[in-house]
């Protein structure tokens, strides 16, 4: 994981320096087969070869840093990431793999899925920390909105969220909010990129369902899967722990209502919250 991160990172700083593959293959004294595995991150190098070739494309402090990071370490299969001030929703690794992905399918246990989370919703989850001021919070907001681009670019992306019937009937904010995080999934399920699955209250628990996680597809890296665990990111793409959370992807849209049954469970609760602020005023 750690090296396919920092192939990804390398890659990306060349295309943006503008330099030609071939330009930088002769001025480093490297084979092209060297640097071509290097950014698919097939092969190691040394933190000297990588600072080298930081240096050739002229990177700032800060990119020096986190990407000098990603050399710390074996390559274990996975990745932990520290949550900066703007948390998750500005970790540069997790922000690649969704932008990358053909199919993210995402599951919550208590909460709505950070991809499917309307901007009121958002502000009020963010507004209940006790380490965001006001500027805290709207930096969150603007970052997972951002984040969320993804669900509306024009690229092919299947995209599945799985929502628990109980965290829909207890979102824990005001109405209004509530009326418009409904809508906002109801509104998701329709755009023919989202499938929005609920699973009811009377469906037992298994260890399939047990932690919230992210599993992203794509065709540029392996399957990895992204566990939020603030303060950090915990990132897998070992083959014999990804498959273990497709399995569990398997076995919840197993056990969740159909999309169409499951869109209208969202609108009729969304009814009945609308109505019910409509008798308040």
């Amino acid at each position: 994981m750690r090296s396919r991160t920092l192939g990804a990172e390398l890659r990306n700083l060349r295309h943006s320096t503008g330099l030609q593959f071939g330009a930088l293959v002769e001025a480093l004294g490297v084979s092209p087969g060297w640097l071509s595995k290097l950014e698919t991150g097939s092969r190691r190098t040394s933190a000297l070869n990588v600072a080298r070739l930081l240096g050739f494309y002229r990177v700032d402090t800060e990119t020096f840093n986190y990407v000098m990071n990603l050399c710390h370490d074996l390559d274990a299969g996975n990745l932990i990431w520290s949550h900066g001030l703007g948390g998750v929703d500005e970790v540069p690794v997790l922000l690649r793999h969704e932008k990358a992905a053909r199919e993210i399918f995402c599951y919550d246990v208590v909460g709505i899925p950070a991809l499917a989370q309307s901007e009121d919703h958002m502000r009020a989850v963010f507004g209940r920390s006790a380490y965001l001021d006001a500027d805290g919070v709207e930096r969150c907001v603007t970052a997972r909105k951002v984040r969320q681009e993804v669900l509306t670019s024009s690229r092919p992306l299947k995209c599945t969220f799985i929502v628990r019937e109980l965290t829909l009937r207890h979102l824990g904010s005001d109405r209004e909010a509530v009326w418009g995080q409904l809508m906002h999934l109801f509104w998701l399920g329709h755009t023919g990129k989202v499938n929005v699955r609920v699973i009811g209250r009377d469906v037992p628990s298994g260890y399939w369902d047990q932690f919230s996680f992210t599993l992203m597809r794509s065709f540029e890296f392996r399957p990895v899967v992204h566990i939020d665990v603030t303060p950090c990111s915990l990132f897998l793409d070992d083959p014999q722990e990804t498959d273990v959370y497709a399995e569990s992807a398997r076995l919840l849209m197993g056990n969740a209502m159909g999309a169409e049954e499951s869109q209208a469970f969202i609108g009729h609760l969304a009814g009945k919250v609308g109505a019910s602020a409509e008798l308040r005023h």
